[in-house]
């Protein structure tokens, strides 16, 4: 069926007005919202019907402030609703032992597919929220504080939080942030280098997401050498592998 020209802006529009959130009223989301939106996530592409991903909706404001206080992020505490995306195995290996399989060895694939089940889900919410009119924000903190956050939720082996979104009613209203041009997000037929134009252009488009207009600072903070993504590594190959992922 092909959408008139109304229904498809409709859907357009929700995504071309996407930002980020981090101050909300707080005010709770009426239960069939919240119902709309978790259905939403559930009926997202999953791999080979796998379902590797879960999601704990964490109601209990306590363990809620916790979890702002350790990441540093009091919207998650002020957002009518806070999830936290997990990539989960086990309930995998328990419906493989259920019928006398077992799970894979090798775990490398799996956690590889496991994210991108976890990211589809969060994204169809996110728009169905944002529809609903709510704000959105995705927390990637979540990783700060993964150990912590493991022993919060009383996760079991063979999930690992990857990251979480917090979803309420705005009160701010941010611009909407730049994004890389179009031509160098999307290749046709092959991957097109970059010319010093392209990448020059890149700094300019993305200027204004730095208050100092230096997209550099921010790229540098975490994906050059020593950034944060650097000193991550390390520390979540050994949570991984506490958590019973073998790779």
């Amino acid at each position: 069926m092909v959408l008139d020209a109304s229904s498809w802006m409709t859907v357009y529009e929700v995504f071309s007005r996407h930002r980020s959130i981090r101050r909300y009223k707080r005010v709770e989301l009426p239960e069939e919202h919240v119902r709309l939106i978790l259905e939403a996530g559930r009926r997202a592409p999953t791999d080979a019907t796998l379902h590797l991903w879960s999601a704990v909706r964490v109601r209990d404001r306590s363990v809620r402030r916790r979890i702002a206080e350790l990441i540093g992020q009091s919207h998650v505490d002020e957002a009518g609703e806070f999830l936290v995306f997990l990539a989960d195995l086990y309930r995998l290996k328990r419906l493989l032992e259920y019928r006398g399989e077992e799970l894979a060895e090798d775990h490398y694939a799996l956690l590889l597919f496991a994210a991108i089940d976890a990211a589809l889900a969060a994204e169809n919410m996110a728009t169905m929220a944002e529809a609903l009119g709510y704000g959105t924000c995705f927390i990637g903190a979540v990783q700060n504080a993964a150990g912590d956050i493991i022993e919060l939720l009383r996760l079991p082996r063979l999930t690992y939080p990857l990251f979480g979104l917090t979803i309420g009613v705005p009160a701010e209203d941010p611009p909407v942030r730049p994004r890389l041009p179009l031509d160098m997000l999307v290749h046709e037929d092959k991957y097109r280098d970059y010319s010093g134009d392209d990448l020059a252009r890149a700094y300019e488009v993305m200027a204004p997401y730095s208050r100092k207009r230096d997209w550099l600072r921010l790229l540098k903070r975490y994906a050059a050498r020593g950034g944060y993504f650097d000193e991550r590594s390390e520390s979540l190959r050994r949570l991984l592998g506490e958590r019973g992922f073998k790779a």
